[in-house]
């Protein structure tokens, strides 16, 4: 007769088996017996929030006390805080430069601030004159020493 393993397994493990162990062959436990732990119950799910394709950390971890301070600061400032401050304030609690840069990112992708500039933008630097130009007319003249080959064009 052929049985299968999962038939067998199922009748084994709702049998009980008897022990030489004083207290668990059914009679009364020993007074030096350990007392049994209760089962454990599951973990609560924490329903993730998730935001332009990022999740907010949890509290209380040290990624979600990066976005809690991005988050005081920009509200106290009334606009999204720049990166040097939190980045002040993460490190003087002793956060990790790294993380918290790398919190910071997400939290303005998470909030939509992707590519919006927090700090005034830099002007833009004259172009440069092209090479064999010839030099504008209030530029200084250069005098070639005394002595010195006329330089080949």
């Amino acid at each position: 007769m052929k049985v299968s393993r999962f038939a067998l397994a199922a009748v084994l493990g709702a049998m009980t088996f008897r022990s030489a162990e004083p207290g668990t062959d059914g009679s009364a436990p020993a007074a030096d017996a350990a007392p049994v732990a209760a089962p454990v119950a599951a973990p609560v799910a924490v329903a993730k929030v998730v935001a332009n394709g990022v999740t907010r950390p949890a509290d209380g971890t040290k990624t979600g006390r990066v976005w809690a301070i991005a988050d005081e600061l920009s509200k106290a400032a009334g606009k999204p805080i720049p990166r040097k401050d939190v980045m002040d304030k993460g490190s003087a609690e002793g956060i990790n430069t790294a993380t918290i840069a790398t919190q910071y990112g997400k939290w303005r992708v998470f909030n939509g601030l992707k590519g919006v500039q927090t700090t005034e933008p830099k002007p833009p630097k004259a172009p440069k004159a092209a090479k064999g130009a010839a030099a504008p007319a209030d530029a200084p003249q250069v005098e070639a020493p005394a002595g010195a080959a006329p330089a080949a064009s």
